[in-house]
Order: structure tokens, then sequence, then C-alpha cells
């Protein structure tokens, strides 16, 4: 067969979607669950310091401060089972974060 620029962006993506049909349903599920905490835990966090007297862009900020943190203190070059749970709680909890700042409109 000849390499064509759509059967190089095919291989691509077989290359992208087969770790994820392949892998063990307990490993999907733990990611998915810690994506899933993510999002709950900081949507939790945010409804609920929403209600007191904080300025919320100081608490934006801090959040997005640990997110950051997180991302640059993993500099493992394997992906491990942690540090993907690690990476699904960050990506649910910035969804979360966004999702918030859109309802509310800033």
């Amino acid at each position: 067969m000849q390499k064509t620029k759509f059967r190089e962006f095919i291989d691509s993506l077989i290359f992208i979607i087969n770790p994820i049909i392949s892998d063990s349903w307990s490993k999907r599920s733990l990611l998915l669950l810690s994506l899933l905490f993510g999002f709950y835990f900081t949507n939790s966090f945010l409804s609920f310091l929403l209600d007191k007297s904080v300025n919320t862009i100081f608490l934006a900020i801090i959040i997005l401060l640990i997110m950051e943190l997180v991302i640059r203190s993993y500099l493992i070059p394997r992906l491990t089972i942690p540090v993907m749970i690690i990476n699904n709680i960050r990506i649910g909890s910035t969804y979360a974060l966004i999702l918030e700042a859109y309802k509310l409109g800033s």
C-alpha cells in the first residue's frame, strides 16, 4: 500500500486509539473515576467558596497555580497508573473551573 497523507493519518489515529481500547477495564474505570472525582471535588469546592466572602479571582489563580504545580511535579518519562490518575484529576478540575467561569459569565 502506498504511503499517502491519508494513510499516515489513519495510522496515527490507530496508534492513539489502540491503547485506549486494548487497556483493561479496571484501568479504564480508574481513569474515568479519577476524571469525575476531579470534576466533582473542584465543583463542590468552588460552590462552597463562592458562598463565602472570598475574592474569587484570587481563588481561581490559586487553583490554576496548584494545577500547574501538579503538571510540573511529575516529569516521569513513562505514564504509570498513578501519574495518569493525577493527570485525569487535574483535567476534571480544569473542566470544572472553566464551566464555573462560564456559568458566572466571566
